[in-house]
């Protein structure tokens, strides 16, 4: 199996995986937390952090190492679509460890059961960053396809 096989397999695989993860949240969880009340919110908030956050950053470092590996062995438009792919997830990846992650600290350094301060803003904001890096993760994964297409 060449390398650029194998960077197809792995961007294809945990690409998928990523984008209908983070989609998933952006459909389903963030329109429930929006209308909870706000300390239920930050024990359902904490709960889904626990399971969903090692998780997607996994994905999208095994689909940018996926990626750079068929991008390396690729030429042309699979070439762009996959460059294009590996700067979207990058920004996606940056942006959270810049914004999401300190938010999330604040929700895990407090007991369960116990809403941190500034919850009501934390969770506008949250929503409002997860929104935009789930378009730049499908638009990503998008590119994907578009390469092995």
């Amino acid at each position: 199996m060449t390398l650029t096989l194998l960077g197809s397999w792995l961007m294809l695989a945990a690409g998928g995986l990523f984008a209908g993860g983070i989609l998933m949240v952006a459909v389903e969880r963030t329109d429930l937390w929006r209308r909870m009340p706000v300390d239920q919110y930050a024990t359902d908030f904490r709960r889904t952090l626990a399971r969903v956050d090692p998780l997607l950053p996994i994905l999208s470092a095994v689909t940018c190492v996926g990626a750079l590996l068929f991008a390396l062995g690729a030429t042309g438009r699979p070439a762009a679509l996959t460059w294009t792919a590996v700067a979207l997830l990058g920004v996606v990846i940056v942006s959270s460890i810049i914004v999401a992650e300190p938010i999330n600290a604040r929700f895990r350094r407090v007991p369960e059961g116990t809403t941190p301060e500034g919850a009501e803003h934390l969770r506008v904001t949250w929503r409002r960053f997860h929104y935009g890096r789930t378009i730049l993760g499908v638009a990503a994964f998008t590119c994907i396809i578009g390469a092995v297409a």
